[in-house]
């Protein structure tokens, strides 16, 4: 009983500072008509330095931010900040010495993939995709642009348009799910916009 709309898009054309592909759908009944369209990308562009770079470098000691509950870093092995220091922001695992790669990386990223763990984001480029395990350094460049550390759930949160206020519920992995499995609420809003834009002009 619906027409089904598809269209793949992409979150940074919204004003999320993230490349997030995902293919969208918005089903429309028939009884309403099938002229729905997707909204069009805002020209908005906004950097992980627009988003994030305000926030002060968390307490050394572990413990979150006393500003922002969410703000804490987590402890690297001796390996990893070795890792993290020789990375220029904006690079991962193939700008790694050979010493400082891990046995399963030392096969070419062309033949297995992965060339993005072990990484840094840049201060002046979108963040790379935020997962649910993006408060790893191991799983992505997920590494901050010049701090030796994994961006805090407070930084992934901000970096899918949570609001700063947002309150989450549930252990450090929990909320790092809630976090990366969410569609970002900038996105949403366009395409619930969209939906609402045109349902009113139906009736």
């Amino acid at each position: 009983g619906y027409h089904v709309h598809k269209q793949p898009v992409d979150a940074e054309d919204y004003g999320v500072p993230q490349r997030r592909k995902r293919l969208v759908l918005v089903g429309e009944r028939h009884d309403i008509g099938s002229t729905y369209i997707f909204p069009k990308p805002t020209g908005e562009k906004h950097t992980v330095r627009d988003t994030i770079s305000f926030l002060p470098p968390p307490p050394e000691d572990g413990k979150p931010h006393p500003d922002y509950p969410l703000h804490r870093r987590d402890r690297l092995s001796e390996k990893n900040l070795q890792r993290i220091q020789a990375l220029q922001q904006g690079q991962g695992r193939d700008h790694l010495p050979k010493e400082l790669l891990a046995d399963c990386h030392k096969v070419d990223s062309a033949i297995i993939g992965h060339r993005n763990v072990y990484g840094r984001m840049a201060w002046d480029e979108v963040a790379p995709t935020i997962t649910a395990r993006f408060d790893s350094f191991t799983r992505g460049l997920f590494g901050h642009p010049d701090q030796p550390r994994s961006i805090s759930l407070c930084e992934g949160a901000l970096l899918q348009t949570f609001p700063l206020d947002f309150v989450f519920k549930g252990s450090k992995i929990e909320i790092a799910r809630q976090i990366g499995n969410a569609v970002p609420p900038k996105l949403a809003e366009a395409i619930g916009e969209s939906i609402i834009t045109y349902y009113k002009g139906k009736r």
